[in-house]
């Protein structure tokens, strides 16, 4: 009886008692799977897993033929909620408590830890903690579940699972999923004393990792954060270690706090490392004191905004002992800095080569990131057009824009953001200006020596400022200097460090003419050396100053002498056939 009357008035005066949080934005897609209207208060909010993806799930929940659906269903990343029965009405996902209930459903699985990230977890807290405002629910998650199919005996208020209603058949939202999270986040986003961006981090929770050693799971010490705790065996060296890494909502000062269930076989100094903006520091804690079995404080630091802060737990404590992780808290005390973020300070630059320029700066208090803006006129540099171009460098100081022109003036700026918003500063413009490219030197020492009747080696001594080098060659001096296009010219390129090349596959008896020319990749005029020539042996006639000459043909079509000279080469080739056929049957 007693339950019943706190129900009541929880339902006549909870929404006076709670302070209005914002409501989600939430899309109506209606399912025509439910009941009209309904005989009781709504007392209860009741979570499942859509055991599928976010898209499937809405699908399915609308399908006529599937005799389900809920009031919400939550995207995966928290980034989309979906409504599809309103309020008023029973939807069809808790058996005998649709009448009593409001259904969410998340995308994701029972059994997954990864399901319960923190995109889907903030999101889910900020609809729930709405609709305890909007219908004066209990933020508080009832002990116990059904204990039986025919009698339907759980009777609770709050917060509940589907596997509280339904055990024999759910599991939903399974183990994985943080409760004592869920009623500390509801509360605060309804005024219960936290902050709604604080950020609680629990040993079940995808913000928790192993990173080393051996952990084990602990359900028997009492005042424990949650459904279970892990804990190590101590000694000199760390040989476990352990993460807790939140995602917060924007840059601050939080307070570090944890809780673990006290003891007298915990380690007196624990050691807890909290990463933070200005460095790491390391907090010894006594977890055989009674302080345990609640939020003890071990610092206030300053974060940025996301997750690159987070807190450490090594097994480096007095051996004998066990380390416990459970739970921390980041509890906001001050949100990050003033209105404007301040602009940068300490700006330099240094043309690196004629292409290359290392800019640096100095950091800026809760920045999340920094833009660093060129361009090459100071008017496209502030109005940011032109040849205006930017980049998002992230939470660094320093960065190398490469590939500019040669002997260019550029303007630039660098900007910190900060991700709770506020209007950035700029600093005042700065230009530097790169210096000409110098041109490569040319090759010296070039030579040609023919190998074969279709094969010459070119050879050469590289300059300096040299990046790497092209090959030309033509059958006429006219063709060479005319370049690509020519009916005759090729021509290969060749790293910075090659000193020779055969080119192979060339006409017997024919004249080329070539150069090898020196380039750099920062620009400036590539080196020409003279062009030389050079004849490879054997063939005919030569074809070596591009002209038509007037040829006779043999049987087989190709350029040949006079008749009387063909014979003797035919017979000169077979003599290696015979001397073939001599050794293999003597």
């Amino acid at each position: 009886m007693r339950g019943i009357s706190i129900s009541l008035f929880v339902f006549l005066f909870g929404s006076f008692l709670y302070s209005q949080p914002a409501q989600p934005t939430i899309i109506w897609d209606p399912s025509p799977n439910y009941t009209a209207g309904r005989t009781v208060a709504i007392d209860s909010i009741v979570i499942h897993t859509t055991e599928g993806s976010y898209n499937g799930a809405v699908s399915w929940l609308k399908n006529p033929s599937s005799g389900a659906s809920a009031h919400y269903v939550i995207r995966e990343d928290g980034g989309q909620i979906k409504q599809l029965v309103a309020d008023n009405n029973r939807a069809w996902h808790a058996t005998y408590y649709n009448n009593r209930s409001i259904g969410i459903e998340c995308a994701g699985f029972a059994g997954q830890a990864s399901t319960w990230t923190q995109g889907i977890l903030p999101a889910l807290y900020d609809l729930v903690a709405w609709l305890c405002y909007t219908h004066g629910v209990s933020a508080v998650h009832p002990t116990g579940q059904a204990t039986s199919q025919s009698q339907q005996d759980f009777n609770s208020v709050g917060l509940v699972g589907h596997f509280q209603i339904q055990p024999w058949n759910r599991t939903d939202p399974g183990p994985h999923f943080n409760w004592n999270a869920l009623v500390t986040e509801v509360n605060a986003r309804l005024g219960g004393g936290a902050n709604p961006n604080d950020r609680i981090v629990d040993n079940v929770d995808p913000g928790f990792s192993v990173l080393s050693g051996n952990w084990s799971s602990g359900t028997s010490a009492s005042g424990k954060y949650g459904a279970d705790y892990r804990f190590a065996s101590t000694g000199p060296s760390m040989t476990a270690e352990c993460e807790w890494r939140p995602t917060l909502p924007h840059g601050g000062t939080y307070e570090v706090m944890v809780w673990y269930p006290h003891g007298t076989n915990r380690a007196p100094d624990a050691p807890f490392t909290i990463y933070h903006a200005n460095g790491a520091t390391v907090v010894p804690v006594n977890q055989q004191n009674s302080v345990g079995n609640n939020w003890f404080g071990i610092g206030t630091y300053s974060f940025f905004t996301g997750n690159s802060g987070y807190v450490r737990l090594g097994n480096n404590a007095t051996s004998g002992n066990v380390v416990i992780a459970d739970a921390v808290r980041f509890r906001e005390v001050t949100a990050a800095g003033p209105p404007v973020w301040p602009a940068p300070n300490g700006l330099t630059a240094t043309a690196l080569n004629s292409t290359d320029i290392a800019f640096n700066w100095n950091w800026v208090s809760y920045a999340d990131g920094y833009w660093l803006d060129i361009a090459e006129s100071s008017a496209d540099l502030t109005g940011m057009t032109g040849t205006f171009q930017n980049a998002n460098v992230g939470r660094v100081n320093g960065r190398n824009w490469t590939g500019l022109t040669p002997g260019a003036t550029y303007y630039w700026r660098v900007w910190a953001y900060n991700a709770a918003g506020g209007a950035h500063a700029y600093p005042a413009v700065s230009s530097i200006t790169l210096p000409t490219a110098a041109p490569a030197d040319p090759a010296t020492n070039l030579a040609a020596t023919a190998l074969s009747t279709t094969t010459i080696q070119f050879t050469w001594t590289p300059g300096a400022n040299t990046d790497g080098f092209y090959l030309d060659i033509a059958e006429s001096a006219a063709d060479l200097t005319a370049g690509a296009g020519a009916p005759t010219f090729q021509n290969v390129p060749l790293a910075g460090t090659t000193t020779s090349y055969d080119w192979v596959g060339l006409t017997p008896g024919t004249t080329y003419y070539w150069r090898v020319f020196s380039y750099n990749t920062n620009g400036g005029v590539h080196a020409y050396p003279t062009p030389a020539s050079i004849a490879t042996p054997g063939g005919g006639a030569s074809h070596g100053d591009g002209s038509s000459t007037s040829k006779k043909k043999g049987s087989s079509g190709a350029c040949s002498t006079d008749g009387g000279s063909t014979w003797l080469f035919a017979l000169l080739g077979l003599l290696p056939a015979i001397v073939w056929l001599r050794r293999e049957h003597a």
